[in-house]
């Protein structure tokens, strides 16, 4: 979920302040590029009010909402999916769903992503899905990879890896490592091994933690060693634990290390 600024498109009241504020924000001048998004968005200006946001939000979310509310009860998209981003994040999650509906219908991709993601934790799938097929074909590359998720665990297996395979191809990580896991659990082990090479390279934690596993698989602890360590300095919980555990046959606990476990 990322909160989004706004792109200073209007004209008229507002836009001479808001145009020097982009310009000081750039250079590096926060605290005036600040007063001056606020007269701006005091005068009324959608776009300074969504920067204003982001500049507050770090210390009075308060403030962020209020500026965030002004852009969005005035119809702005962007402001209704920080504003539904920040209702999220502080638990209040049907009035987040409410200002998600309204970004999403008013054609804002992130905010139909955000929607599906709120729907999975609710264990809608069948609700996510709809939402992310609709951001994955105008484009958006994680609603492409969570739609094929979703698919997959309602047991639509072709489809899934035809929207994990468009996600990949784009080359996010989490779409590559996706596939293969996807490939693997269908028995194409040379596939998924070619699809997890593919999201090392591209850093992600999880085809990283995968390789060092198919290492084990093939007998090459040295490999496996490897795999893990980059596996947890790139983020994967489990990386080092398991690099330190394959380097001295233990587990921390100190039980027998039990080589080829995902």
């Amino acid at each position: 979920m990322v909160i989004t600024e706004g792109d200073g498109v209007e004209t008229g009241s507002g836009e001479a302040e808001f145009q020097e504020a982009k310009a000081l924000q750039e250079q590096g001048q926060v605290r005036e590029a600040e007063r001056l998004f606020r007269a701006a968005a005091e005068a009324g200006h959608v776009s300074a009010m969504l920067n204003l946001g982001i500049l507050v939000v770090g210390r009075d979310e308060g403030e962020a909402e209020r500026w965030w509310r002004a852009a969005a009860d005035a119809g702005d998209r962007v402001g209704q999916l920080n504003l539904g981003i920040l209702c999220s994040d502080q638990g209040r999650g049907e009035e987040a769903e409410s200002w998600y509906r309204k970004a999403a219908e008013a054609g804002e991709v992130g905010a139909r992503h955000n929607l599906g993601m709120l729907l999975i934790r609710r264990g809608d799938r069948q609700g996510a899905a709809e939402h992310f097929r609709i951001a994955a074909e105008d484009g958006h590359t994680d609603s492409m990879t969570n739609l094929g998720l979703a698919l997959g665990e309602m047991g639509r297996a072709e489809e899934s890896e035809e929207w994990l395979r468009r996600a990949a191809e784009k080359g996010n990580g989490r779409a590559l490592s996706a596939l293969a896991n996807h490939l693997y659990s269908q028995g194409r082990r040379e596939e998924a091994d070619e699809w997890w090479e593919k999201g090392a390279a591209a850093g992600d934690p999880d085809s990283l933690f995968n390789l060092g596993v198919r290492c084990e698989h093939k007998n090459d602890m040295a490999g496996a060693e490897e795999y893990f360590r980059k596996a947890g300095q790139a983020g994967h919980p489990r990386g080092e634990a398991r690099a330190t555990a394959v380097a001295r046959g233990i587990r921390a606990n100190g039980a027998p290390y039990m080589p080829g476990l995902f």
